[in-house]
């Protein structure tokens, strides 16, 4: 696949704009196979929308074969569906938590994506919501099939939609001392940052993550003060990941007025991540057999998804250990301690 060309529709449609010359020169090239190898590259990295509206962007003269734009429509369109299909479902379980006194902060995706263009080319996922110490249960018991997870969220289902319900705001072990107050936009890059740092760390991660960071910091950008979020990242232990990140956002996603003054470094070895697993990893070799293996319920497949889940945190400690020591160890010691206890 052509990694450059790919990377170039992902940011034309991400940003509505048409691509740059040399940029449409790669295109012009491309042939019917790697038009087709990028929608499937979509496909795995949750960008689908991002593609679909980059390829009505192009010239007449540079649109891909028929039949590779009509499967990319049908792909985008059942996502979109699915978008609106999970906005509603979230919509409405917040309402229902809310009307027994709860206290729920929506995060990650629904929330993310309002600050997309077009919302609904975000590709959805599952509902993703905290809640205040002490509310837990009271939320779990309005799910169906609850299930405690081995980091301890819960989850379960809502009008057939996946919800994880959190306790913890950022994926991050540290006290709230150290952490900023939630909902404030220096919270909100904390938690994106950290999320993606939590699955880079372990099982893999995706393009769609990596362009939810991205405009997230076009929309909160001026609401808040650089030099106090380099602190919150310097105070969090986050500062050299933070540095990864934000060089990966420059490189590949044009994010080219930085949030916060940072070294710039080589962001190969992340680029190397998002590209070997796709969406969290489900891609990977090792990663799509575990998945399926676990699919079976079977007690022996569950266990052996698990070790295979150990695994990949410890092929990865080269990376984790660079660039997010601290945290590497907690999550590894988190997951082993929460499977113990199950």
């Amino acid at each position: 696949m052509k990694t450059d060309l790919f990377l170039a529709l992902v940011r034309s449609g991400l940003y509505e704009r048409p691509l740059a010359a040399g940029e449409l020169a790669l295109a012009r090239a491309a042939t019917g196979a790697e038009w087709a190898e990028m929608v499937k590259v979509a496909t795995e990295q949750t960008v689908l929308g991002q593609l679909y509206q980059a390829i009505f962007l192009l010239p007449s003269d540079v649109k891909p074969p028929e039949v590779v734009v009509t499967e990319l429509m049908s792909r985008a369109l059942r996502g979109v569906r699915s978008s609106y299909a999970v906005k509603a479902a979230c919509e409405s379980f917040t309402a229902r938590l809310k009307e027994a006194g709860l206290s729920p902060v929506v995060m990650k995706g629904v929330t993310v994506a309002a600050y997309y263009p077009h919302p609904e080319f975000r590709a959805a996922g599952d509902i993703d919501i905290y809640l205040p110490a002490g509310e837990m249960e009271r939320a779990a018991a309005l799910l169906d099939d609850s299930s405690v997870s081995p980091d301890g969220s819960r989850t379960g289902h809502f009008s057939g939609i996946d919800v994880d319900l959190h306790e913890r705001y950022f994926d991050l072990h540290l006290p709230a001392s150290r952490l900023p107050e939630i909902c404030t936009p220096e919270a909100t890059l904390l938690m994106l940052s950290s999320h993606i740092l939590k699955h880079a760390i372990g099982p893999g991660v995706g393009l769609r993550q990596f362009c939810d960071m991205a405009m997230a910091c076009r929309a909160l950008e001026g609401s808040f003060d650089p030099s106090h979020l380099r602190e919150i990242f310097r105070r969090t232990g986050t500062l050299r990941w933070s540095r990864l990140l934000f060089s990966f956002l420059s490189d590949h996603l044009d994010l080219s007025d930085p949030v916060f003054e940072f070294e710039h470094v080589s962001s190969a070895p992340l680029l190397r991540i998002v590209l070997e697993g796709g969406n969290f990893g489900h891609y990977a070799a090792a990663r799509a057999e575990a998945i399926a293996a676990g699919a079976t319920g079977n007690p022996a497949a569950t266990r052996h998804r698990k070790r295979n889940t150990l695994r990949r945190f410890l092929r990865r400690l080269p990376f984790s250990l660079r660039y997010a020591p601290r945290e590497t160890f907690a999550t590894i010691w988190g997951l082993i301690r929460g499977n113990l206890h199950k």
